[in-house]
């Protein structure tokens, strides 16, 4: 089944949800009901909470958004980008999680929306679509 979603978020956006200027286009692209999450994002966010109640925050936050599967089939695609990284050494410059969210993406047809130089880094090797929730330097 064709995913519903547009978009796949990020936990770099999610973790800088509360900035007004990724609040307000978070809000405009909810309301029209075209993002998406994945697991990974989800550990991610999990990962990063600093209690319980924190963890629920994240968790009632993330049923939001459609949830993306991620196949066996997504790790080959991350493998198969992390070679070509290797090939123009920049392996270590992008995250495990990263790879495997945009993997997801790809998978899905789905844009990666994300405040994370890293998925440039990725794209430059896929082609495939990634855009930044605002322009770099203008949510911190």
């Amino acid at each position: 089944m064709a995913a519903v979603a547009k978009f796949i978020v990020d936990t770099s956006i999610m973790a800088r949800q509360q900035k007004p200027r990724i609040s307000e286009r978070i809000r405009t692209f909810s309301d029209r009901g075209v993002l998406g999450i994945c697991s990974m994002v989800m550990m991610e966010m999990l990962t990063s909470a600093r209690n319980q109640r924190e963890a629920e925050i994240w968790l009632t936050l993330a049923r939001e958004f459609e949830c993306l599967p991620m196949p066996d089939e997504i790790w080959d695609r991350a493998i198969a980008v992390q070679s070509k990284l290797v090939q123009q050494s920049l392996h270590r410059a992008v995250k495990l999680p990263d790879l495997l969210i945009a993997a997801t993406a790809e998978r899905h047809g789905v844009t990666v929306l994300h405040y994370d130089r890293d998925y440039d880094r990725i794209a430059e090797v896929t082609g495939q679509p990634v855009e930044w929730v605002v322009p770099p330097g203008e949510a911190d």
